[in-house]
């Protein structure tokens, strides 16, 4: 079998076999049209919800107000955060924007200020301020313990507006998950904040230790209004649900409720190798979806599939080295061991109380290598027999390559469609995949 000695550093190397992997033909599984149809104007939406709320004017007309802008890779964020800033200042208000984030972009003012302008949160584009600070203010204990946090600047604001998207964690699952609540008892109280949740949560549980955090917050009366935002399996902004302070319990898991059914998964119960492209925290929380990958998290029947292998090529350059969730996969490209910042990496896992979110996976020079290993691990399955699906990233799965053996199942889902021409997998002269036609 020919092969080739690719040099590692440091004096090792690895051979490399240079034959094509064994691999069927693939074809593109594509989902027809979204549970949900995108907002078609964002900018009249936004105003519409928050005009809905009747806010009182003593508390907009001349006001100083923070809004939320959070880490995670929310459809429209640039769009959705300058309509708020337009409606508030139309109504005579003064808006700014906080990075309301607890550890990420390495814990620092800069690193969080830095992360939104790679989202295009920025002054010139949402016509306000972006402030950022890594200093809070506490808001004292909860009856369970816990010491609450938030933003110095946001907490010295006249208002504060609350905006996330609310979907499923990656971490735990409740009647309320990732939305307004955990964004007022994580993201908005910084690091302090987030350890503080993250340690309560080893004792009482995540939504337990975010429902006390936030009611803590929400008694200070410093949250003006929340806006919940949901987007359908395309990635596309889908839904607004406004509400104000004493409403967001309730809004929020009504919301959670639909969020669930629009959210993306792999609609397969079982795969061999699933190749992801990349990972990274501007992607999940964990770098890759846990309720989508079935990894990290105990999923119920039928949120997930059983993987056998998983290969993750890249991280994120937004994720800035941090490559929490690298744990979760099988193996990895060099690229991204390469590109693993472990400071930043394990500033996020001591946060979080998750160790084996940061180890690190066997790594290959190329992905031809990656992919022979793997399928020889796998057992040398013939064409027929191979369950493999590569997608782009975990919030990308709408659509993605399937192998010939997934072919037959495919062709049974509702409201998908799967191409009738196959492609052959093709790699550059380096040995890595050229992308996903």
């Amino acid at each position: 079998m020919p092969t080739l000695t690719t040099e590692l550093g440091e004096g090792k190397s690895q051979r490399v076999d240079t034959q094509k992997p064994i691999l069927s033909g693939f074809r593109i599984l594509e989902r027809m049209r979204p549970s949900l149809p995108a907002v078609e104007n964002i900018e009249n939406e936004i105003r519409a919800s928050l005009a809905a709320l009747q806010l009182p004017a003593a508390r907009l007309e001349g006001r100083r107000i923070a809004v939320t802008a959070g880490s995670r890779g929310i459809a429209s964020l640039r769009e959705v955060v300058r309509a708020a800033c337009a409606w508030l200042k139309a109504q005579g208000a003064r808006p700014f924007v906080f990075p309301a984030m607890g550890s990420h972009a390495g814990a620092t003012a800069e690193g969080q200020r830095e992360y939104l302008a790679g989202y295009g949160v920025t002054p010139e584009f949402i016509g306000a301020e972006v402030l950022s600070s890594m200093e809070t203010v506490s808001l004292g204990r909860t009856a369970e313990g816990m010491e609450v946090f938030t933003d110095r600047m946001a907490w010295e604001a006249d208002g504060i507006v609350v905006l996330n998207r609310i979907k499923p964690h990656t971490a735990f699952s409740g009647k309320i998950e990732s939305g307004l609540m955990k964004m007022m008892a994580v993201g908005m109280g910084k690091i302090q904040g987030a350890e503080e949740i993250h340690r309560a949560s080893r004792r009482i549980g995540f939504e337990a230790a975010i429902r006390a955090a936030a009611g803590r917050v929400l008694a200070s009366g410093k949250i003006l209004c929340g806006l919940g935002l949901i987007e359908n399996e395309m990635h596309q902004l889908a839904a607004i649900r406004p509400a104000r302070p004493e409403e967001i319990p309730v809004v929020e898991e009504q919301a959670l409720d639909l969020a669930r059914r629009t959210v993306a998964r792999l609609p397969f119960p079982q795969l061999d190798l699933l190749i992801v492209d990349e990972m990274g925290k501007n992607i999940s929380g964990s770098g890759m979806d846990t309720k989508v990958i079935g990894r990290g998290i105990e999923n119920g029947a039928a949120q997930a599939p059983a993987i056998r292998l998983i290969y993750v090529r890249d991280l994120t350059e937004a994720s800035g080295g941090n490559a929490l969730g690298v744990g979760m996969a099988d193996l990895i490209h060099e690229r991204l061991f390469r590109k693993v910042n472990l400071e930043r990496t394990y500033i996020n896992v001591r946060t979080s109380l998750n160790a084996p979110m940061a180890r690190l996976p066997m790594y290959f020079s190329t992905d031809r290598a990656a992919l022979n290993f793997a399928w020889a691990a796998l057992g040398s399955p013939a064409p027929e027999r191979q369950r493999m699906a590569w997608i782009h990233n975990t919030l990308a799965v709408n659509r993605f390559a399937i192998s010939e053996g997934l072919r037959a199942q495919a062709e049974r889902l509702e409201g998908w469609r799967v191409s009738t021409e196959t492609f052959e997998p093709h790699f550059d002269a380096a040995g890595n995949l050229l992308p996903v036609p």
